[in-house]
């Protein structure tokens, strides 16, 4: 790895670290929290937009017999979310360096999909690539967990909150909030089976992929 790659890894890293202390400071166990809602036993875990790995630490200690699969576009992060794991639990997860709006997965191949604060990070057009891609990749009835920030209530946080979105993350990232992401995900082809706002600062959508309507996003929007 050549001194750049290096430099660019500790950004990302650092990066990643600063979107975490609003979750430290106000919600240590919001993660936990999230693998806590995946239905036992998953088979096969696909991980979108995996960053540095986190919540597939979590998912490899809870679940050490199933499959993860990691996807992230850049193959440097993914190497060291893999040997993160590896070195806390023992378990080999697979890695895939693609991007997430238009994976080389089979449809249906996977019983559980996560995606954990990376979908505001995206446009709206990218989110609903993403969601019709963890659509697509889920086999009937699979489940998808998708967590990222909501609104906040009183005056002080919502104030530090705004402060903190306003130099940290992307302009769009207030489309999430009031049903915003939850409305995403519905029109993706999900059936919504439950949304959590008690979380710390984190709304956590549980649905499975529906039937009726098929999902959506992915096919219509391939990427060329």
């Amino acid at each position: 790895m050549s001194i750049f790659e290096r430099l660019s890894l500790v950004a990302f890293t650092l990066k990643s670290d600063i979107v975490s202390i609003p979750l430290r400071l106000f919600g240590g166990e919001v993660r936990r929290e999230i693998t806590r809602a995946a239905e036992p036993e998953p088979e096969i875990i696909v991980d979108l937009l995996t960053g540095t790995g986190s919540m597939v630490l979590l998912y490899a200690n809870r679940f050490p017999e199933a499959r993860i699969v990691t996807v992230d576009r850049d193959p440097r992060i993914l190497r060291f979310a893999s040997r993160r794991v590896e070195s806390a639990t023992g378990k080999r997860i697979e890695t895939l360096a693609a991007d997430a709006r238009d994976i080389t997965m089979p449809a249906g191949s996977a019983d559980l999909v996560n995606i954990s604060y990376g979908l505001h990070e995206l446009k709206r057009m990218d989110r609903s690539m993403v969601l019709g891609e963890a659509c697509r990749l889920l086999a009937p009835e699979g489940q998808l967990l998708v967590a990222d920030y909501r609104e906040v209530k009183g005056i002080g946080r919502r104030f530090v909150m705004r402060l903190y979105f306003y130099f940290s993350e992307p302009c769009w990232v207030r489309e999430l909030f009031f049903g915003g992401l939850v409305r995403q995900v519905a029109d993706a082809g999900f059936e919504i089976v439950k949304v959590r706002r008690d979380l710390p600062l984190t709304q956590l959508i549980e649905a499975r992929k529906s039937s009726e309507p098929p999902c959506k996003g992915a096919g219509r929007l391939r990427l060329v």
